[in-house]
């Protein structure tokens, strides 16, 4: 019989355990936060479930997007994040970037957000400032988009189906105009396809997108890095993991 190779043994290891963890602690309340790349992360916050739980228990949670944030940020830059989901993201950001550089982060799902305030709040974090939104190329005044509800926070889009919710919509071109960002972080489960396209990335320095495969066609994830491209926006040659791509200003 053959052994399965040594790294395999390890990860389901680490995963049982990992699951034991979130059965015991998550219900009991013996253990209400944990902590988490220096982050202390409340364990029942909204939008946290079992599965993101167990990423974060096992240092794994959005360790991709962590990599190309750090890659990216530099003291005192401006960072625009589009999808703030639990936080964790905004606030690593938000801490590279210093107390000079600021973040302006955008959620739909306005359950989060307060739970998400808080956090920031919690670890002193000042330079954020958090909007219920949805970045689109063109908005109307008063125009809305619907927003579908998944039981993950990970897995609610603007694409889906089933429980839906209507969220204000923002032009991605007058937040760009606005804001002036210098790095973005994207992860807007498939909302990539429609919103990169239509941005004018020419004052980025660098942006760290996750794309999402499973809901996108091969033309449109190609659509991404042709619009950055022709920006002056390159993919780096450091790999980040998973499908989560830094795209880079050549010299910069």
């Amino acid at each position: 019989m053959t052994l399965p190779p040594l790294w395999k043994i390890g990860r389901e290891i680490g995963r049982a355990v990992a699951k034991v963890k979130v059965t015991v602690w998550r219900p009991s309340g013996l253990k209400t936060s944990i902590a988490y790349r220096g982050l202390s992360v409340l364990m029942n916050r909204a939008g946290m479930n079992d599965k993101v739980l167990m990423a974060i228990s096992r240092g794994i949670y959005e360790e991709p997007e962590i990599l190309g944030l750090r890659h990216a940020i530099k003291p005192s830059d401006r960072v625009l994040e589009v999808g703030s989901g639990l936080g964790i993201i905004t606030a690593l950001a938000a801490q590279t970037a210093t107390a000079a550089g600021r973040v302006l982060s955008f959620a739909a799902n306005p359950e989060i957000i307060p739970d998400t305030a808080i956090f920031l709040a919690a670890h002193g974090i000042a330079n954020v400032a958090l909007h219920h939104a949805v970045l689109v190329p063109h908005a109307a005044p008063g125009e809305t988009r619907a927003f579908y509800l998944a039981t993950s926070v990970a897995s609610s889009s603007l694409l889906g189906a089933g429980e839906a919710i209507a969220v204000p919509t923002r032009g991605i071109s007058d937040g760009m105009a606005e804001f002036k960002p210098d790095v973005l972080i994207c992860d807007i489960e498939g909302g990539e396809a429609e919103l990169i396209p239509a941005l004018d990335a020419s004052g980025l320095r660098a942006a760290v997108i996750e794309l999402h495969p499973d809901r996108l066609a091969d033309d449109q994830i190609a659509a991404v890095y042709a619009a950055l491209a022709g920006h002056g926006l390159c993919p780096s040659a450091n790999a980040l993991g998973g499908t989560v791509v830094m795209f880079e200003r050549q010299g910069a």
